[in-house]
């Protein structure tokens, strides 16, 4: 997980909390990690602080004898075994709060445009050219362009484009997807006749850098 996030998180939450809401995402996502997060540094410090109080023990139990070296051994065991179960939490917490921050997509720049139409995933932001539009679809390409603002200039066309696999299968009929897609899979597709032999002279040409 990218530092960065995990730096706002901890210094500027509120940055992540409105990326979030761009994303269309729970925010309260960024509390939840917050809070483990406060856990899990809490937990580390304790358990530093019981392994500097056992490391000073274990020095301290050369130098006795008797009864008060037997005392010192004791209390070094049972801070063994609280430093084990603090450790066992510390794992636990750790797992969780880890999961949490991968599920915290990366930040939204702040150019990002949100809060879009209802029914709209996403709001354009310019358009390059001068788009060909079939008379068919003129009424669809306005709504798409004039709702957001913009005038597009456009060039009408009144033979319907045709997509890549139509052009393939239904026009020429120089190749089957459907075919294909049930033998080997999706993005796959059978080629016939001169396109076959194209297709293999376009692979054995060595390409020009």
């Amino acid at each position: 997980m990218s530092w960065s996030l995990l730096d706002a998180l901890r210094n500027k939450p509120d940055i992540v909390r409105e990326s979030l809401r761009k994303r269309r995402m729970d925010v309260s996502i960024v509390d939840k990690f917050l809070e483990l997060d406060s856990k899990w540094r809490s937990l580390k410090a304790e358990i530093d602080e019981l392994r500097h109080r056992h490391n000073v023990i274990t020095k301290e139990v050369s130098k006795l004898s008797g009864a008060e070296r037997e005392r010192k051994i004791m209390e070094a065991k049972e801070l063994l075994n609280e430093i084990q179960k603090k450790e066992e939490e510390l794992e636990g917490v750790e797992r969780e709060r880890e999961r949490v921050l991968r599920s915290i997509p990366n930040l939204v720049h702040e150019s990002v445009p949100y809060n879009c139409p209802e029914g709209v995933d996403a709001i354009p932001v310019r358009f390059y050219g001068t788009p060909k539009v079939w008379v068919g679809h003129i009424k669809e390409f306005k709504d798409q362009t004039e709702r957001f603002g913009f005038n597009v200039p456009y060039e009408t066309i009144d033979w319907r484009p045709i997509g890549h696999a139509d052009m393939l299968e239904i026009v020429l009929g120089m190749g089957d997807t459907l075919k294909a897609g049930e033998v080997a899979g999706s993005r796959f597709y059978y080629l016939f006749d001169d396109l076959v032999m194209l297709d293999m002279a376009l692979i054995a040409t060595p390409s020009i850098t």
